[in-house]
């Protein structure tokens, strides 16, 4: 009988449903995905191209492995697959990918401008200041090894005219990631209005961030 990954498959249609009412997304943008370990090789349980949120459904959560083959549903999965599969080759320690138009955090993508470490919070769950990937055509390969660039072992990037991605363990963590994201994005816009934001110092940064590698495995730098 054919393996249906049900519940891997109902922690993405959660998790969709909570960067939908959560406002990070709107019609069919953005996507979700999980990685799935079996024996015989990782898959990854990921949404479904171009469905609206609004009627998104568990038949709209697509299981497939790392070449983009089907091996559960019939829609097409998500454009920005590559991207997916690029960060779970490049990141053993990551199991869930979000990916998000939020409205700040998408400011600054556009703007190309990174968002410095300014929040003690941002330093211990992302890893520090959300670098921006150069630019590249959506559902790109090249896209794809961009962004992985980018992100380096932090939790987020910013993709150049396009969003956010953010990375987690589990898919939980990643949707608390691209919703920091966007808070610290709101801060850093508002902190600018009010004369700009001021980084946190550079030895506060350095031991939070060993904070971070140690909560991901990343041992000492």
């Amino acid at each position: 009988m054919k393996q249906e990954f049900e519940d891997e498959r109902r922690e993405v249609l959660s998790a969709v449903e909570r960067i939908a009412d959560a406002g990070l997304v709107a019609g069919s943008s953005g996507n979700v995905s999980r990685r799935i370990t079996t024996p015989d090789g990782d898959l990854i349980a990921i949404t479904a191209s171009s469905v609206p949120y609004h009627r998104f459904t568990l038949a709209d959560v697509l299981v497939v492995d790392f070449d983009i083959e089907p091996v559960v549903g019939d829609g097409i999965p998500s454009s920005e697959s590559l991207t997916h599969v690029a960060m779970y080759r490049e990141r053993p320690d990551v199991g869930a990918v979000v990916h998000t138009h939020s409205l700040h955090a998408s400011a600054f993508a556009v703007a190309g401008k990174p968002i410095p470490a300014v929040l003690d919070e941002q330093v211990v769950i992302l890893g520090g200041a959300i670098e921006v990937a150069a630019y590249a055509s959506s559902a790109s390969e090249e896209l794809a090894r961009r962004a992985v660039e980018a992100l380096g072992e932090r939790a987020a990037v910013l993709l150049r005219q396009h969003g956010v991605v953010g990375v987690g363990r589990q898919l939980e963590e990643a949707v608390a990631v691209v919703e920091l994201v966007e808070r610290v994005a709101q801060v850093q816009a508002l902190a600018g209005m009010l004369g700009g934001a001021v980084e946190l110092p550079a030895e506060v940064v350095a031991r939070e961030r060993q904070v971070y590698r140690m909560l991901h495995g990343f041992g000492p730098e």
